[in-house]
């Protein structure tokens, strides 16, 4: 079925734009005082409808050859000939209107006259062009599909990255643990069995909502404090509005994990990790900061992590998503800014 008569206001706006067409063409005949205006208001929407009826036609034919893949002697031929069959079909249906029309308007007794080769050449143009306006119309469509096709492929080879990064780092993270106190090595194991399994879970979805982010965030850092106990404090400030927004999953949790690696496991006395959220002009706000030491052998902080948020939220987003990242003395923030949706809604506000 033809995109237009899927949606009643898209059906009923196009079928309003040619009525200014069939009105031209009663004008016409009418300052030509061949007919008066009575009978040229008659004429205006049968003539709209068929102009419009025939501009529709050409997209079954264009969707069944397409333009790449079809020889040029098959499209002038399945084009050409409709063409001249609705050229010849207009004059049956001019005289069928106006034979009908005859009793309530004396001058439609004389049929179209000289008027039928002009509408005959005028319908068969229509259709030609209506013709190469629907291919250039699909051939935007294939374009885009190829293009959404093109990002889904790419975030799902960046999603293939983000599992094995947490992975990595986390048994490091136990390694290290495991000559200081083996109890709390296997009550860390224990946390990060469940923070992986989350992890998966969402990892599988194309949205989440941010509550849900948050919460693998902290499943996350319940797996570090088992490590750095009181050196790695936190502070949440996210207000309640944000928390029904859908984000792409997996887009905080390596944020924060950036924030422990490289500010708070840097750091002999730790450090507070802030986490803001807000919502701003229609967008998802949300800043995490970190306490970093300048003069730490550390040069990872614009690593695989961020560089993967970075890539993922702009092959999801385009423009309309941004991370910052700024660094100041020894105060470390990034600020992600995401269009905002609705858990559920599966649409962008």
């Amino acid at each position: 079925m033809h995109p237009i008569l899927t949606n009643g206001r898209w059906l009923a706006g196009y079928f309003s734009v040619w009525i200014p067409l069939g009105a031209i063409l009663g004008i016409a005949a009418n300052l030509a005082g061949r007919w008066s205006v009575a009978a040229a208001i008659a004429w205006t929407v049968p003539v709209a409808l068929l102009l419009a009826v025939v501009c529709l036609a050409p997209y079954y034919v264009c969707r069944t050859l397409p333009l790449r893949s079809s020889a040029w002697t098959k499209l002038a031929f399945n084009h050409l000939v409709p063409a001249i069959g609705i050229s010849g079909a207009v004059t049956v249906a001019g005289r069928m209107l106006t034979s009908g029309l005859a009793a309530t308007f004396p001058e439609f007794g004389a049929g179209l006259g000289p008027s039928a080769p002009v509408l005959q050449a005028m319908f068969a143009m229509l259709y030609l062009l209506s013709v190469a306006l629907h291919y250039a119309w699909l051939e935007m469509q294939a374009s885009r599909k190829a293009e959404v096709l093109a990002r889904e492929a790419q975030l799902r080879a960046l999603k293939a990255q983000v599992n094995p990064h947490f992975l990595f780092n986390s048994l490091n993270s136990i390694s290290a643990l495991t000559a200081v106190d083996a109890e709390q090595a296997r009550e860390m194991c224990i946390r990060l069995a469940d923070f992986l399994r989350t992890s998966l879970r969402l990892g599988e979805r194309t949205n989440v909502p941010f509550r849900e982010e948050l919460e693998l965030t902290q499943m996350y850092l319940n797996v570090e404090k088992v490590r750095f106990r009181e050196r790695l404090r936190i502070r949440v400030d996210v207000a309640e509005d944000c928390l029904g927004a859908e984000v792409p999953p997996l887009i905080i949790q390596p944020l924060v994990e950036n924030a422990v690696k490289h500010g708070v496991a840097m750091m002999a006395e730790g450090g507070e990790i802030t986490m803001e959220g807000r919502l701003k002009n229609g967008q998802l706000w949300f800043r995490i900061g970190n306490p970093f030491d300048p003069e730490s052998p550390s040069t990872g902080r614009n690593g695989l992590g961020l560089r993967n948020i970075r890539e993922r939220l702009a092959s999801r987003y385009g423009n309309g998503a941004r991370m910052e990242i700024l660094a100041r003395e020894d105060w470390y923030e990034v600020i992600v800014t995401i269009p905002m949706g609705r858990a559920g809604s599966g649409e962008m506000a």
